[in-house]
């Protein structure tokens, strides 16, 4: 099981010193990658249901630090060497495709291909307005914006007529080191989901509290995995070269160590760990995954 987790990004964790403190400890500790969210501003009046909650609350402070995540991912780059670094997830709609494509090329290529594109459409329609967007356009827009990172990242010479952007005669470079380009894995649940994972990325992100409860369609991973699955198999992709990543949203580490079979029998090959970067002491943060760190082989 490759294991990840997510980088102290809120609150009063989000500091400089304790950035570099995480991303040395997973590389210490031999942890495949870090992890970075994304929100650009914070309303300080939410009503949109966060997705992610049975209680239907946003689980950070909304007045707290947000880190920005690509600032964030090439600070991590500079002070590490093998340790991945990933979104989860990036909210494509919310920026330029053109100019994220670019970011996230020189990300790949200074990190010396270690890059993961976590990616989704976003869920606070708050957060939306806020930037001038509609929300109802964003699953058309991340599914464009997909195929234009896609198109920038392998072209030779980059052609594309979208809905919402077209163009032709340029170049984008450098174009990243992993090829065909770094790893794409959508963000989401239910049947469209399902759709865009089969037909643009390399993988799905889950968000979990266990391998029996997942904010998936009924609840329940095993059913979302073999829609998944059937899905695949009827538009002629092996189900195998999906890679299922599941993140952790709640739980102990004891707890996750104790679950890590069942993921794997689900096919599960992806773990990133959420619910210790909401503690408020780093130490805190750290004893958490250094119990999982020495209870469980981490593959990477």
């Amino acid at each position: 099981m490759k294991i990840g987790f997510m980088l102290p990004m809120f609150g009063v964790m989000a500091t400089h010193e304790n950035m570099i403190r995480m991303a040395h400890f997973a590389e210490d500790k031999g942890f495949e990658s870090v992890w970075s969210p994304d929100h650009i501003v914070m309303p300080t009046k939410i009503e949109t249901p966060y997705p992610y909650t049975k209680s239907a609350d946003y689980i950070a402070d909304p007045k707290g630090a947000h880190l920005e995540p690509f600032t964030s991912l090439a600070f991590i780059a500079g002070h590490t060497k093998n340790v991945r670094l990933g979104f989860t997830v990036l909210i494509a709609p919310y920026r330029n495709p053109i100019e994220t494509a670019k970011q996230m090329a020189s990300l790949d290529v200074l990190s010396n291909g270690r890059l993961i594109v976590g990616t989704g459409a976003g869920w606070l329609n708050e957060e939306f307005e806020a930037l001038n967007l509609s929300p109802k356009q964003k699953w058309p827009r991340t599914d464009e914006y997909i195929r234009i990172w896609k198109e920038l990242w392998t072209a030779e010479e980059p052609h594309f007529e979208g809905d919402y952007f077209s163009f032709s005669n340029v170049q984008c470079r450098p174009q990243p080191l992993q090829k065909p380009h770094p790893p794409i894995t959508i963000g989401g649940n239910g049947n469209s989901c399902f759709r865009r994972v089969v037909n643009l990325a390399d993988g799905w992100q889950v968000v979990s509290e266990g391998p029996d409860f997942t904010y998936s369609k009924g609840g329940n991973l095993e059913s979302s995995l073999a829609v998944l699955h059937k899905m695949s198999e009827e538009n002629g992709r092996d189900p195998k070269t999906i890679e299922i990543t599941v993140v952790v949203i709640a739980g102990t580490p004891e707890g996750v160590i104790r679950d890590i079979p069942r993921y794997e029998e689900l096919g599960v090959t992806r773990l990133i760990l959420d619910f210790p970067s909401f503690v408020s002491d780093i130490q805190e943060m750290e004893d958490m995954l250094n119990v999982i760190a020495s209870g469980t082989p981490l593959n990477n």
